[in-house]
């Protein structure tokens, strides 16, 4: 996209998603004051920006670089989540503080209520969004545009084939083109903007030589943005490097985590891969995350341990899970209270969170951020 086409669409998603635009805006100017908390608080963070909720961990693919796999988490019932009304309560709980809620999993949209618990967050005017591999889109379109989130990312790995040996599905790709296009006419039908689409795509052993296919598959969706993710890593020597550090605090394991020793990854491919889908004229914002230099990609993918553009851990000042089971979790492993038993509102201050705050405090980071989302985030 040259200059024009970028102010074009961003003017354009404005337009079209002011409650998307006014939330950036808002967090820009909240995270400087977040971070001073950060570095001044003793722990404290006033209030969290986001709240991820994992109702179940449970997916009907098996992604060959999801931790979730490798654990044994996706084999789990949706059912066996906690019932509606301990979600809601929490929404009732922190509605004030007006955070963002994002939900992920496994695959978030097979928990029973997922459809009805969007509906409540939006009743309450909290912004929401989700992050689904879209196979049951088709299922749920007609339900869930009613009440739609805010922003809905679909991930992709892709074109045909490339996505279903990804996903470990041979139907995943047409079952997920099908859903994104079916919730798509819905909203040109209601005449609703609602949710903002994007493709993201993580770039793995697998697919990474065939990343400039997805500028055609994110345009025939009708895609809003299109987002290629570096591939995240929780490698053995992670675990070891921290475990000796932190091991009589905060102990990490590697098996129930999920930890994985990815295949090696061709950086200069990398390199040249990116770089081709730069040069291409695409329609949409596209983005990579993060966004590294040739330089730190050459580090990212032969040493993996090793941190790029590295900077104080600031997640548990901004966001923290909360898990199938009602476990609220900011990091690998840290649980810091129950949904069940306590408020979140209380959790989110007590000595444990506080304690977790204070060791990063200390450290800036742990060996296990090195190739973890949350640490990039600033959200």
């Amino acid at each position: 996209m040259n200059s024009l086409d970028v102010l074009r669409r961003g003017a354009s998603m404005i337009y079209n998603h002011p409650d998307l635009a006014r939330w950036y805006l808002q967090n820009k100017l909240r995270v400087p004051k977040i971070l001073q908390n950060q570095r001044n608080g003793g722990g404290v963070s006033r209030f969290p920006l986001g709240i991820t909720f994992k109702p179940t961990f449970s997916c009907n693919l098996r992604c060959r670089m999801c931790s979730f796999v490798a654990n044994g988490a996706v084999f789990t019932n949706p059912r066996d989540s906690l019932p509606y009304e301990v979600w809601r309560s929490v929404v009732d709980d922190v509605k004030e503080w007006n955070p963002y809620i994002w939900f992920t999993g496994g695959e978030p949209t097979l928990y029973p209520h997922f459809i009805e618990l969007v509906r409540y967050i939006k009743t309450q005017n909290m912004l929401c969004g989700v992050t689904t591999n879209g196979t049951t889109l088709k299922r749920i379109a007609e339900e869930l545009i009613q009440s739609p989130p805010d922003m809905m990312v679909v991930s992709i790995d892709g074109k045909g084939n490339i996505h279903n040996n990804v996903r470990g599905n041979s139907a995943a790709f047409d079952r997920t083109v099908e859903g994104v296009l079916t919730l798509q006419e819905l909203k040109r039908r209601n005449g609703i903007q609602k949710p903002l689409l994007a493709v993201n795509c993580a770039m793995t052993p697998d697919n990474f030589e065939y990343i400039t296919e997805m500028p055609e598959v994110a345009k025939m969706l009708g895609a809003d943005a299109l987002n290629f993710q570096h591939l995240w890593q929780l490698t053995s020597s992670m675990v070891e490097k921290h475990n000796a550090r932190w091991g009589n605090w905060y102990t990490v394991s590697y098996d129930d985590c999920g930890g994985m020793e990815p295949k090696p990854m061709d950086a200069e491919r990398v390199i040249e891969k990116i770089r081709e889908v730069k040069r291409m004229k695409v329609s949409m914002p596209v983005i990579f995350h993060p966004e590294i230099t040739d330089d730190d990609i050459r580090i990212y993918y032969n040493e993996p341990e090793r941190f790029v553009v590295r900077r104080p851990a600031a997640c548990a000042w901004l966001n923290t899970d909360i898990l199938p089971n009602g476990d609220v979790s900011p990091c690998f492993d840290v649980i810091v209270g129950n949904i069940q038993g306590s408020r979140f509102t209380d959790l989110w201050n007590n000595y444990y969170f506080r304690e977790h705050r204070r060791r990063l405090q200390e450290e800036g980071d742990f060996p296990i951020c090195a190739r973890c989302c949350a640490y990039w985030r600033r959200d």
